[in-house]
């Protein structure tokens, strides 16, 4: 990797050459308003309770229509198979579409797990070639716990339930959704936070007696409220008085909503709140996925590059959108957007004026501004390959990374002809008001 050393990889010192690196970027308030602009108009995030409470056959159809799309192809299977237009024709089959009603009354639920959202009603795995296994072509996302969705449809076979989310329409395992009324839904999800995920993955505290909350896997900025215990009050068989009481969703024999306390070991990587906006944190939540394995839609346990830089933020009180290209055009973030028409010099010289926590967005990818050596930004990202050229020979080389990575920016190339720098599409300044 060029210009490049193994200091660099830690957030201290990046943390040094930030510019007043604990000041408050963007107070409560402004980071509240930014939060529901995500939600708004070309926000990049969906208001569930904004759609109707009734939903006609045409809109629902529209929405199984609009989840199938994938930008990864289906060509081969697990075992390596071709996948087949009957493959694929079965698994609409299970989607069930002809079977819808001409209305029917939305239906609302919330996660009671990390649950992978799918394109299609299946657990099948595709892929586009042997050699891009770390691409899911059905998966679409993940739900984290407690996440709030309306119910639209249910497969042939009864294991899958199509739903809106936040972040769009997908399938999801059926034991994964708790089903309970609007008001019980959206009331959980607007409680104030009594401990926020902070760490790269949390779980709750192990216990056999109540198992639907043991060892829950809790990703970055995952906010949960504090649950009513009485001090020294004993939960799930063990003490409270060492460890945080959290309120979780969880899924009745009968598929319906009820909660249920949990604890967080105080050494958990948890916070009382959001926390503070400001450039040291943005960095130190950041390297936190240091050398995590790249994970396409939240495969693996982990994340890809937008996941990367949604959660860091969202552990601030920020929502990004799920993916790069909204994360680049959202209404709730400011930008400076590029077109053929900008040079390769004003480019650089926006990031060479590029603030840490800004994102550097190009077609299907985006990344991280940590700060510059020598005038030269650098970024963290998730990414699978590192494509520079070689300073020696200078021919290009592609170095596979799979995973969350510490790079210069200016070497990088997009592709074998064109550099990161000429594909940039936006500079996303997140932390300005």
């Amino acid at each position: 990797m060029p210009s490049f050393s193994d200091d660099m990889l830690s957030p201290e010192f990046w943390i040094r050459r930030a510019p007043d690196p604990d000041a408050v970027l963007l107070d409560a308030r402004q980071v509240t308003e930014k939060r529901l602009r995500a939600f708004g108009p070309d926000g990049g995030l969906l208001d569930l309770k904004q759609l109707p409470t009734t939903l006609t056959r045409e809109r629902v159809a529209r929405w199984i229509s609009d989840a199938e799309r994938t930008p990864i192809r289906a060509v081969i299977d697990e075992e390596g198979q071709p996948v087949t237009a009957e493959t694929l024709d079965g698994l609409r089959k299970n989607a069930a579409a002809e079977q819808l009603p001409e209305t029917s009354a939305a239906r609302y639920g919330l996660s009671v797990r990390r649950t992978p959202l799918r394109t299609l009603p299946s657990a099948r795995q595709f892929f586009a070639s042997e050699d891009l296994r770390d691409y899911e072509s059905l998966q679409a996302g993940v739900l984290f716990p407690g996440e709030p969705v309306v119910i639209a449809h249910h497969s042939a076979d009864q294991q899958w339930l199509f739903v809106m989310t936040t972040q769009g329409p997908a399938w999801v395992r059926g034991v994964d959704i708790a089903e309970g009324t609007a008001d019980a839904v959206f009331s959980y999800v607007e409680k104030e936070p009594g401990r926020v995920v902070t760490g790269d993955q949390v779980r709750t505290v192990f216990t056999p007696e109540a198992p639907a909350v043991s060892e829950l896997e809790l990703d970055m900025g995952t906010a949960l409220p504090r649950a009513d215990v009485a001090p020294g009050e004993p939960v799930n068989g063990a003490s409270s008085y060492a460890s945080w009481p959290v309120l979780l969703p969880v899924r009745r024999q009968d598929g319906t909503l009820a909660f249920g306390s949990a604890l967080l070991r105080r050494t958990a990587d948890t916070a009382p709140g959001y926390l503070p906006l400001t450039r040291a944190n943005i960095l130190r939540q950041a390297f936190k996925f240091l050398g995590e394995r790249y994970g396409w839609g939240h495969q693996f346990n982990a994340r890809d590059c937008s996941g990367l830089t949604s959660e860091v933020f969202r552990s601030m009180g920020l929502q990004l959108p799920p993916n790069s290209g909204l994360q680049g055009k959202s209404a709730a973030l400011n930008h400076r957007l590029f077109t053929a028409q900008d040079s390769h010099a004003e480019r650089v010289r926006a990031l060479e004026q590029a603030q840490v926590g800004d994102l550097v967005v190009v077609p299907g990818h985006v990344l991280m501004i940590i700060g510059h050596v020598n005038g030269e930004p650098y970024v963290i990202q998730d990414v699978p390959y590192a494509v520079f050229k070689d300073p020696t020979t200078q021919q290009l080389r592609k170095t596979k990374l799979n995973q969350v990575s510490v790079t210069p920016l200016l070497p990088l190339h997009a592709d074998d002809t064109t550099l990161y720098v000429d594909a940039m599409t936006s500079l996303v300044h997140v932390t300005r008001p």
